[in-house]
């Protein structure tokens, strides 16, 4: 990836620069419109003051996160495997580990289970489906700024691939002890856990300040 050293600026001509100081030691370097590939170094501190974003960021990972949604309700609506002992059939859902636990007395684990794996990453994909829909239209949505720190916060308890890791590591032992069956909720949770990660992965603060801070702007100097 290219770098741009601040005091290098100079001595190039680029439209509309302006002084920025470096938020961590307030070095001053001239902002300016990045292409791809490059940055802007703070030569102080070596922060990264500013990358290039790809204008289709925010519309891609909104697209992605819209497809986690649907794949967490699918993971959640379907049986994930029917588990055969002896004749006696029982459907698996997302939800069964929580009551089996639960009934069986073990309740401080059904609750995180039932956090971690179902609870906290629904609001987290919600939240940032709203986050992403109101960044990528440039709509002033109520609360954008707030939802931003919120998902951030949550983002640490989406442990939706930690979850198919574990669905998978059970399997292997119930196999032991009966038949397993594989349904449709499988290959759901699957998608959900890839999707998951694809969208933690391209989560860009900086990008969603920036455009948030734009709409702001833009509202404040329409009014």
């Amino acid at each position: 990836m290219k770098s741009i050293s601040p005091h290098r600026l100079r001595e190039h001509q680029f439209p509309q620069e302006h002084s920025c100081l470096c938020p961590d030691c307030s070095t001053a370097y001239r902002d300016h419109a990045l292409g791809p590939g490059e940055i802007i170094l703070c030569t102080c501190c070596g922060r990264r003051l500013k990358k290039y974003h790809d204008p289709h960021a925010l519309q891609q990972s909104w697209a992605l996160t819209t497809a986690s949604c649907l794949f967490l309700f699918m993971a959640n609506a379907t049986p994930m495997m029917v588990f055969d002992v002896s004749g006696n059939t029982q459907s698996s859902f997302m939800i069964t580990g929580v009551e089996s636990l639960f009934a069986q007395g073990y309740w401080p684990l059904a609750l995180l289970v039932f956090l971690s794996a179902i609870a906290l990453p629904t609001v987290h994909l919600i939240l940032l489906w709203y986050l992403l829909g109101g960044c990528s239209l440039k709509r002033a949505w109520p609360g954008l700024s707030s939802i931003l720190s919120i998902v951030e916060l949550f983002m640490p308890w989406n442990l939706i691939p930690v979850f198919a890791v574990g669905v998978m590591a059970a399997v292997l032992k119930l196999e032991q002890l009966g038949q397993i069956h594989w349904k449709s909720g499988a290959l759901w949770i699957g998608f959900l856990a890839l999707s998951s990660l694809m969208v933690t992965l391209s989560f860009d603060r900086s990008l969603l300040e920036q455009r948030i801070a734009d709409i702001d702007a833009r509202d404040t100097k329409s009014s």
